[in-house]
């Protein structure tokens, strides 16, 4: 338990790291995201995603689920954040990218006490994904970067080119048929709502109630 306090401490900072790959997207500095939000919101997305998998049959563990998702970008507290587009156009770049990202997990795991084995083994599964829960974990990433574009700034065709190519190949991946198949129904219906530009006010307002005219 003594490492914990420093461990807090340390993810803490995940408030103040902004997720600078943004900047290549035109996205302004007061508008980036920060680590923080990012893995709250992948972890939630990745949670029902595998829930609703596994509510149709599908075998997934949530808790690895749950722990690759909240781990996933823990190395780029120290640096090392990549636009994905620049990783497409730079192999290069990108390989230095996860290179320095996975230098960072050595250090890092020195906060994690008795964990530090786990949180390694946890760390480099979710680089090169190859399970079914860090597959879903990956898929959820990706959820959340493109829905993160459309809440700043509204998405452009090579985001959702981009997030279909990267889901279908995260899905064609994962080993459990019917968490594969939970997987591409959810594609094919998010590809097709998730430029609809509907605001709050829609999703909020789904069932209005129907008011009795007077006699």
């Amino acid at each position: 338990m003594e490492h914990l306090t420093k461990l807090f401490k340390l993810v803490e900072l995940t408030r103040s790291q902004p997720q600078t790959g943004y900047v290549l997207a035109g996205i302004k500095t007061d508008e980036l995201s920060n680590l923080a939000e990012h893995h709250y919101l992948v972890t939630f997305i990745a949670w029902q995603l595998a829930r609703a998998a596994n509510r149709a049959g599908a075998k997934l563990s949530i808790e690895k689920v749950l722990e690759y998702a909240m781990v996933h970008d823990l190395g780029e507290l120290l640096g090392g954040d990549i636009s994905s587009f620049y990783a497409k156009a730079n192999r290069t770049a990108y390989r230095a990218a996860k290179a320095f990202e996975a230098e960072n997990h050595k250090y890092l795991s020195k906060f994690f006490g008795t964990d530090a084995k786990h949180f390694r083994g946890l760390a480099k599964e979710i680089m090169d994904a190859k399970t079914d829960e860090a597959l879903y974990a990956k898929a959820a990433d990706f959820v959340e970067c493109t829905h993160y574009k459309l809440f700043v700034r509204g998405l452009v065709g090579r985001d959702l080119a981009l997030a279909r190519e990267k889901l279908q190949s995260y899905g064609k991946k994962v080993k459990d048929p019917v968490a594969r198949g939970q997987l591409e129904k959810f594609l094919g219906s998010w590809i097709r709502e998730l430029p609809t530009g509907s605001t709050l006010d829609d999703m909020l307002v789904q069932d209005k109630p129907v008011r009795k005219k007077q006699a």
